[in-house]
């Protein structure tokens, strides 16, 4: 995107009570643009978030200096008028002020309605990454993000204690979701243990091990808070001249320390063998403890990505899904493998 426009900072975020055109929410949030023909094309994307109408890559010519502008324009329907988290992330300012090791698409404003949230946002240009390549890349951003935005939220007035407190990770709306609860795929494993005996008893393990998340669960709940993106996906990466290019906040959450990097290890445990798995982790925590900020407890930040790493790989490769696909491609002896890590990780 070529020198997208940028509105004045307290046009930021805009409410409205009625349905309006494209063309004129563009208006309402560039005013040099007021009174100016707009020609635009645009291209729904791809999006499986939960609660979003619809992503959309709009192209157009800025009226005012000729120049092309690419931007993404993310719908997101409300429940009892509530705005959504990536929302009010991006309705706030300076949380990633300062950032040199990420990369953010500019937010061009946030527009309000009773029923939905539009986002617009700069579009990204370049490359998905190998996932296993950018450990050392994402541990830095991370680290610099954690630093960052604990900075800011230390720094916020206590107005907006009730904002914080409601994008806390440790909420129930939060915690009750399947992807944090690994204890509802066992009844699935105990099937697969009677189908296959090298599984067999492998989810009265895991469930014994269950209070191991509880402890790591309240020990990083009184932790340093700080904004955690969550998702850590190829679609929500791209490199363009080497830079790395973050996307996409629709998983946000005041998390602690770590949990960042957590939730990146646990979806690259997933997707590799345990071979490329293990070189990238271990890459990733040596430049993560080498970035960290001094006023963290480095081991304290370290249990707290082990504890969303499990939460996360636990989840996504004990769900029924996940072993169908290993089934499918033969994998399974690959999967019993991580098994017996995931186990011998929560004893240890």
């Amino acid at each position: 995107m070529n020198n997208p426009p940028r509105p004045p900072k307290l046009s930021k975020t805009l409410y409205r009570w009625q349905q309006a055109t494209l063309g004129s929410h563009l208006h309402k949030l560039m005013p040099q643009w007021a009174g100016r023909s707009l020609e635009i094309s645009s291209q729904d994307l791809e999006s499986n978030a939960s609660f979003v109408n619809y992503v959309r890559h709009h192209r157009l010519t800025d009226p005012c200096t000729g120049q092309s502008v690419e931007m993404v324009e993310k719908s997101i329907r409300k429940i009892a008028f509530i705005s959504s988290q990536e929302a009010r992330f991006h309705r706030a300012q300076g949380i990633l002020l300062g950032s040199s090791q990420f990369r953010y698409p500019l937010c061009l404003g946030v527009i309000e309605t009773p029923w939905e949230s539009l986002i617009f946002t700069e579009f990204v240009h370049g490359k998905p990454p190998r996932m296993h390549a950018i450990a050392r890349q994402l541990a830095l951003g991370i680290a610099e993000l954690e630093s960052l935005s604990q900075s800011w939220i230390q720094k916020q007035p206590l107005t907006k204690s009730p904002l914080l407190w409601s994008m806390d990770f440790f909420r129930p709306w939060f915690l009750l979701r399947p992807r944090f609860n690994f204890a509802r795929c066992l009844p699935g494993l105990e099937q697969l243990g009677d189908e296959d005996p090298q599984f067999s008893g492998l989810a009265s393990r895991f469930r014994e091990l269950a209070p191991v998340i509880r402890r790591l669960a309240a020990k990083a709940r009184h932790s340093p808070r700080c904004i955690c993106h969550m998702d850590y996906l190829r679609k929500n990466l791209f490199v363009d001249k080497e830079q790395l290019h973050l996307i996409d906040w629709s998983e946000v959450k005041v998390g602690r320390i770590g949990f960042d990097g957590g939730a990146y290890l646990g979806s690259l445990f997933r997707r590799k063998d345990m071979k490329m798995f293990l070189a990238a982790q271990a890459e990733f925590i040596d430049a993560y403890r080498g970035a960290i900020s001094e006023r963290f407890d480095v081991d304290q930040a370290l249990g707290n990505l082990r504890y969303v790493f499990l939460l996360t790989a636990l989840f996504h490769c004990l769900r029924p899904e996940t072993v169908q696909e290993y089934r499918e491609r033969g994998r399974m002896t690959m999967l019993k493998e991580k098994y017996e890590y995931l186990l011998e990780m929560m004893a240890g």
